[in-house]
């Protein structure tokens, strides 16, 4: 595709924007009963499903473009809204195909930092070269495959997520109404606190671990930050936290976020706002992981919770929850089988980067005249 058979345009050109007024909701009971999905633009897309069948927006597809943040979503069903903050985008039809329009978006970036509205004011004027419609629609076709097969990879593993909670509430689900067979956590664990310490950040070194690479059941390594050597040496008093340990965040927006230490650290400390829990012989550290991210559990840890603009639960207090305790020989069983899974896991988890890189390659390419 030469360059010298494209025209220039500005987004506006091409896109017709539509206020959102018409279409927000009522009111925001929503329920997976109704039929009727409530878009947001940003991350969250999908806020849940509406009964009102009144000025629904059914001129699909369209982008919906979130005016403040410029976040956007292609949408190809009939939806509602949450709020008046975006604006509706529909190609002209003409010239213009949406899913080109849509995948050219995802390379155009701007500032967003002042809290202002921007299609209107900088995201309509930004120039892009617009092949010929046919060749447009050559491209999403491709970035539409490419897409798809992501997607997939990325529903893969949310299954994967599904099966193992599935699982541990077949396994143990009954063991939580027999609150006689608790016991505290500090009965089925001991604890190591490196609390309290800040730790300058170096480049490179020992790999420190800190609250942000706690999420919900799994380990974030890209947020792994690192101490030197001789810090290392001179803070690790404590006791050393070991792959398999299970990580807890005591306080702040992650407050109750609980997983496990995952392979692959050798020599790491563990930082602020964290607690590490190694299991006794009565408990297995999976099983643990699971219980303290149960609803029942994380109920009881916001129960002991104190603090008002941000929220934290005392280790003393913390020790005193008590869990479940399954026979141990049932805990290992479920930790076996979750280890099948979680392998599964690791490899779609690997699919997924080379699904991403193969429609990265093809987005900057497309972009490029080379795909056709």
């Amino acid at each position: 595709m030469s360059k010298n058979y494209l025209n220039m345009v500005t987004l506006g050109d091409v896109l017709d924007y539509e206020q959102p007024t018409n279409y927000i909701v009522d009111k925001a009971d929503y329920s997976d009963e109704f039929e009727i999905p409530v878009l947001t633009a940003g991350k969250t897309f999908l806020l849940g499903y509406t009964d009102e069948t009144h000025n629904v927006f059914k001129n699909i597809p369209v982008i919906i473009f979130d005016d403040f943040t410029t976040a956007f979503k292609y949408v190809d069903f009939p939806f509602k809204v949450k709020s008046s903050a975006m604006k509706i985008l529909k190609a002209k039809e003409e010239i213009a195909d949406i899913k080109f329009l849509y995948y050219r978006m995802m390379k155009t970036g701007i500032d967003t930092q002042l809290h202002k509205r921007y299609w209107i004011s900088k995201y309509s004027k930004v120039k892009i070269p617009l092949p010929p419609l046919d060749q447009q629609k050559k491209i999403a076709a491709i970035l539409d495959a490419a897409d798809t097969y992501r997607q997939k990879t990325k529903a893969l593993i949310t299954k994967y997520d599904e099966l193992t909670q599935s699982l541990f509430l077949d396994m143990f689900g009954g063991y939580f109404k027999n609150k006689e067979g608790y016991l505290s956590i500090s009965e089925v664990s001991s604890f190591i606190d490196y609390r309290g310490k800040t730790l300058t950040k170096v480049d490179n070194g020992i790999a420190y671990v800190t609250a942000k690479s706690v999420r919900i059941g799994y380990f974030d390594k890209k947020r792994l930050d690192y101490i030197t050597k001789e810090t290392y040496d001179e803070i690790m008093t404590r006791g050393y936290p070991k792959t398999g340990d299970v990580l807890f965040t005591t306080e702040g927006a992650t407050l109750g976020f609980t997983c496990r230490i995952p392979h692959g650290l050798e020599e790491f400390a563990v930082g602020q706002r964290l607690i590490t829990l190694q299991t006794k012989e009565n408990y297995n550290s999976v099983v643990l992981e699971f219980m303290l991210n149960s609803s029942e559990i994380q109920g009881s840890i916001f129960q002991l919770a104190t603090g008002s603009a941000v929220k934290g639960i005392r280790a003393a207090k913390f020790k005193t929850i008590k869990i479940p305790v399954p026979p141990i020989d049932l805990q290992t069983k479920f930790a076996e089988r979750v280890k099948v899974i979680e392998s599964q896991k690791e490899q779609a988890q690997a699919g997924l980067v080379q699904a991403e890189n193969l429609f990265n390659s093809l987005l900057q390419r497309a972009f490029k005249g080379e795909l056709v």
